[in-house]
């Protein structure tokens, strides 16, 4: 391709000289301007409030037409899937007063990129409707929205695929996960709509069952009574441990992220179901959402690759049928993954990749995709499709890699309850960790937590004791190559070993208040009154993750 030559050039230059290829590029991009509006048909049709019915009503239009540039802009800024944006598609047009019985819109949603709307049937079942199109410009300042900036921020858009959404439900039943279903709709300009009509009325949309409260009557997200934001599911886990993560299910549903590309993951991308509880003990398992960017295409131009050279958002991955660095497409999903996929051994890890290998055929890999349009499926699919089959064959040394990278650094988290860590060194290259639930009174109740770690794998382990009065039992005499970190935080904690031999790499951080320490030399102890409040208790460690 032409632009490979000049990404060529551009490898050799040094960034002072970049700088003006770039301003020339961008200015010689395009300068007109744009309103920056998602909706598709901004004005609405004469007889618009004279319509009383839109059942089996219809309408044809593209996604996005605004994204159909000139040869030159497509040359520097790439072709992306600008064709699935500016072919017309058929839509059924939104009923109100019919569709699920009749619905009532509730209030706005979205973030400053998407423009979404909340609706509710008679039976208070929520769902939402999300634009297609999208406004990054929306995060700019007033000043700058109506830019030249702004107006390239819009267009990077055309590097997702507005109906890759569509394509997903049918794979992620044969996983086995949790996942809502869109559904493709044009919303019209029904007066019905009301206060709403003037921001969401002629926009194309994904409408969905909104992935929170009661689903009992909803087999997608497991029939739970409860699905709950990532920030009630966390609080819950850190404050008391008989609540669990479904960490083999929330694995299923990573690989799947990593089959299709989905850099994406941070925390407000997950809904989580609370199954019925086994004794006092909640279970959570994940229910992943807004799927806006799949089988992203970015770095097929200059202009796009130099941002990629310049390592600007660099977990923004082009898909392809090698994943490639998955610390990068991951980097989103890190905290999470770090704290749930903990407890998982590398056999678990490739057994479960296995089983998702096996799930995915063919058959319902091909039939998934024939959920988009039939225009789109045509000028998009084939290659996308031979991209996942690839990936899909190769999910195991998919999951080994990442298995590799989270293993390097593996967090132990308890709770504001009581915990007692067992650290047996077995031998200076392997390292046990069990962590049991206690009484108050030191009594154990239940094995929490029980993995083996291997020198060759890991180079920390970091254990955080959180809130409650914890116990540390160090036992083994072997000076382990692993570096081991415990952070006591809030309680009185106990630190206790047998062992005389002093070791090089084992460090406790605590305070001086309440805490007794019976280490001896076998660690380095650190007094620490003033510690981070993401070191100190479960609502301090909170602070870790990204939440609405």
């Amino acid at each position: 391709m032409a632009y490979k030559t000049t990404v060529t050039i551009i490898k050799t230059f040094k960034v002072h000289r970049i700088l003006p290829l770039l301003l020339f590029m961008l200015v010689a991009g395009s300068c007109q301007r744009y309103p920056h509006s998602v909706r598709q048909v901004t004005q609405a049709p004469a007889n618009a409030a004279l319509v009383t019915s839109y059942t089996d009503s219809t309408i044809t239009l593209p996604a996005g037409a605004h994204y159909k540039r000139g040869t030159l802009h497509t040359f520097l800024y790439g072709r992306h899937y600008r064709n699935a944006w500016y072919t017309p598609v058929t839509i059924r047009v939104l009923d109100i007063s019919t569709a699920h019985g009749g619905l009532q819109p509730l209030k706005m949603g979205g973030s400053r990129q998407t423009i979404s709307l909340r609706m509710q049937t008679k039976d208070s079942t929520e769902y939402v409707l999300r634009s297609i199109d999208k406004e990054p410009a929306g995060a700019l300042s007033p000043r700058w929205r109506q830019s030249y900036i702004a107006n390239i921020a819009r267009d990077a858009t055309s590097a997702t695929h507005p109906f890759a959404a569509l394509a997903l439900p049918g794979m992620a039943t044969a996983v086995g996960i949790y996942h809502t279903d869109p559904e493709l709709v044009y919303i019209p300009h029904d007066p019905k709509l009301g206060e709403y009509l003037d921001k969401v009325g002629g926009t194309i949309v994904l409408m969905e069952r909104r992935p929170d409260g009661n689903q009992k009557d909803n087999p997608l997200m497991g029939n739970a009574e409860k699905v709950k934001s990532t920030r009630s599911m966390l609080t819950e886990r850190l404050s008391d441990n008989d609540t669990r993560i479904d960490a083999r299910n929330y694995l299923r549903a990573r690989l799947f992220d990593m089959l299709i590309g989905d850099w994406s993951r941070h925390e407000d991308n997950w809904r989580w179901a609370e199954l019925e509880p086994k004794e006092k003990a909640y279970t959570y398992r994940p229910v992943p959402r807004d799927r806006d960017n799949v089988f992203y295409k970015l770095h097929d131009a200059p202009i796009p690759y130099i941002t990629r050279w310049l390592k600007f958002k660099p977990h923004f991955r082009t898909y392809r049928k090698r994943v490639g660095n998955l610390k990068k497409l991951n980097y989103n999903a890190r905290h999470l993954d770090a704290l749930i996929l903990s407890e998982l051994s590398q056999e678990d890890w490739l057994e479960i990749a296995d089983s998702v290998k096996t799930a995915l055929t063919d058959q319902v890999i091909e039939s998934s995709f024939r959920k988009m349009p039939d225009t789109i499926y045509s000028l998009t699919a084939e290659p996308i499709i031979k991209k996942l089959k690839v990936r899909r064959d190769n999910v195991k040394e998919i999951a080994q890699d990442y298995f590799n990278i989270l293993a390097e650094d593996a967090l132990i988290v308890g709770s504001d309850k009581h915990e007692r860590f067992i650290v047996k060194v077995l031998s200076k290259n392997e390292v046990q960790v069990q962590v049991y639930k206690t009484s108050k009174d030191e009594e154990v109740k239940q094995l929490l937590y029980d993995r083996t770690f291997n020198a060759k794998q890991t180079k920390n382990i970091i254990l955080y004791g959180l809130g409650g009065k914890d116990q540390f039992v160090l036992e083994g005499d072997a000076n382990p190559e692993i570096s081991i970190s415990i952070w006591g935080g809030e309680g009185e904690d106990t630190y206790t070993t047998e062992s005389k031999k002093k070791s090089s790499r084992i460090f406790i951080t605590d305070s001086t208040y309440g805490n007794n320490y019976k280490s001896g030399d076998r660690a380095h102890v650190k007094h620490n009154d003033n510690m981070r409040a993401k070191d100190f208790a479960g609502a301090g460690f909170l602070l870790h993750f990204y939440l609405d």
